[in-house]
């Protein structure tokens, strides 16, 4: 059996409509590892300020190791979304990484994972709609894919359909579609 510090001590609970990036709860969330707290408005203030392709790939690598970790989200996972895609849409950036991250945050929130904080509820369904409209500004794109995995899933997961969003996502190589197309040809 294993005991974790985080069994002695309870988790505090945060239900707010919405965490600014300099509100000190964000270091009282946990992220994609159980019972690790991790202050994901560090990186979210990086990506705002982030000037070239290279330096918001390397923050986004941190968000997704962060965020989620073997189909787990926490609550710092589910805060981050609106950030996230405000600031992808201010800032025009339309990639995998937003696309992606966001997408399975919101399809692991369905499973075996904190429930979603009531008072995020309309922010959180908010920034999943505008997923969907980044998605479509992808459409003027070369899309390898990653993209086109990604960039559907988000259409998908803002039109309320869950399993079909995470069926897209797992079709991200062209082994995994050629061995579903001949289990159904």
């Amino acid at each position: 059996m294993t005991i974790k510090l985080s069994d002695f001590f309870p988790k505090k609970s945060v239900d707010e409509p919405a965490l600014e990036l300099d509100d000190p709860r964000w270091s009282t969330l946990e992220g994609g590892y159980r019972g690790t707290l991790y202050d994901a408005s560090i990186a979210l203030k990086k990506l705002e300020l982030a000037d070239n392709k290279q330096t918001v790939n390397q923050i986004y690598q941190e968000l997704w190791n962060k965020l989620h970790h073997q189909g787990d989200v926490g609550l710092a996972s589910y805060y981050s979304v609106p950030h996230l895609v405000r600031t992808a849409k201010q800032k025009q950036i339309v990639d995998y990484n937003i696309l992606g991250l966001v997408s399975v945050i919101e399809i692991q929130r369905h499973k075996d994972n904190p429930l979603l904080p009531n008072k995020l509820k309309p922010n959180y369904k908010k920034a999943i709609e505008d997923l969907a409209e980044l998605a479509k500004l992808a459409m003027n794109q070369d899309w390898d894919l990653d993209l086109a995995a990604t960039a559907l899933t988000a259409i998908a997961l803002a039109k309320g359909q869950v399993k079909l969003a995470n069926a897209i996502l797992n079709m991200d190589s062209e082994y995994t579609i050629d061995e579903f197309l001949e289990s159904y040809s």
